[in-house]
């Protein structure tokens, strides 16, 4: 009884957020090759480095410290640079820190993530929940060309963001995860044209993600409900004990709705040592998008 009255007052706090909730333009995260295979439904899974970027509340439930790199051009035509790191402390809590590093000279965006997780299991006993928080730095500039044009506009920018994540684990199989990037954010906007300077502020865009995950020992089945108009379910399924097989699914909830599919491979879970205390993996995902399709491929290094 009181595990339901727990799910109704996380979809009523969740359900009731008082912002526009609309996909950001700027400082966007296109996330990384095993939850985008899994077409981001990764919200409650968030067992590994991908956790930063999806759901920091889950950073506690790696059993390794985990190292992340990443490059992929999305559509083939924007250049995306990934790192991540997490040291989890304990089975209670975890830290972490992430950067990403996108565009070119005509227009380019680095965010700086700190994060760090709690489980409150200590303290609710008869519930498994975590919280986690991302606090990052953003950095802009634009028009640093080389195109010798003397009336162009440069720039940059420089602010701060804040995301929020809770999971919580039902059972040992079942879990459901919230994150709201972005949840607060700050971002100073400045120019220069004819040597005429202008400066103004905004926010980045408030993104949702709702999750709820099923677990086994090699089988992976979750489900998102992104931004409130999208659906994403996401498959990962352990094969010959070193390689998982990844698809994804994503449909929005509107009218004018479109189907997206992905597809992935991770190579891994090889173990190294006399107490098997390194481990190291490639994760390869293809995203069929509209407009264009995407490949990314990310390397791991875990170690205990």
């Amino acid at each position: 009884m009181k595990k339901t009255s727990f799910i109704f007052l996380f979809l009523y706090l969740f359900l009731n957020i008082k912002a526009e909730i609309v996909d950001p333009a700027a400082f966007v995260d296109i996330g990384l090759s095993r939850p985008s295979a899994m077409a981001g439904a990764f919200t409650a899974v968030a067992d590994d480095v991908n956790a930063i970027f999806y759901n920091p509340a889950g950073i506690y439930q790696s059993e390794y410290k985990d190292i992340t790199f990443m490059y992929t051009k999305q559509k083939n035509l924007i250049p995306y640079n990934y790192a991540g790191f997490i040291y989890p402390f304990d089975k209670y809590r975890g830290a972490g820190t992430g950067l990403i590093i996108s565009g070119d000279n005509y227009l380019d965006e680095k965010t700086i993530l700190f994060s760090y997780c709690e489980n409150f299991v200590w303290l609710l006993k008869f519930l498994r929940i975590s919280t986690g928080i991302n606090l990052k730095l953003h950095f802009a500039g634009f028009g640093n060309n080389n195109a010798g044009l003397e009336e162009k506009v440069t720039g940059g920018a420089f602010g701060f963001g804040t995301d929020l994540g809770f999971l919580w684990v039902i059972t040992d199989n079942v879990s459901i995860g919230i994150f709201l990037r972005d949840a607060f954010s700050y971002i100073n906007w400045s120019s220069k044209y004819l040597n005429i300077e202008h400066s103004y502020n905004e926010g980045v865009p408030l993104t949702s993600s709702i999750g709820i995950s099923y677990k086994i020992k090699e089988f992976i089945l979750s489900c998102d409900i992104s931004n409130l108009n999208k659906l994403r379910i996401g498959l990962e399924k352990t094969i010959f004990t070193y390689i998982d097989l990844r698809a994804g699914y994503t449909q929005t909830l509107d009218i004018e709705s479109y189907k997206e599919y992905t597809l992935g491979i991770g190579i891994g879970h090889f173990e190294f040592g006399n107490k098997r205390e390194f481990s190291s993996s490639l994760d390869i995902a293809y995203l069929f998008e509209r407009l264009g399709s995407t490949l990314k491929i990310q390397t791991n290094f875990k170690f205990k």
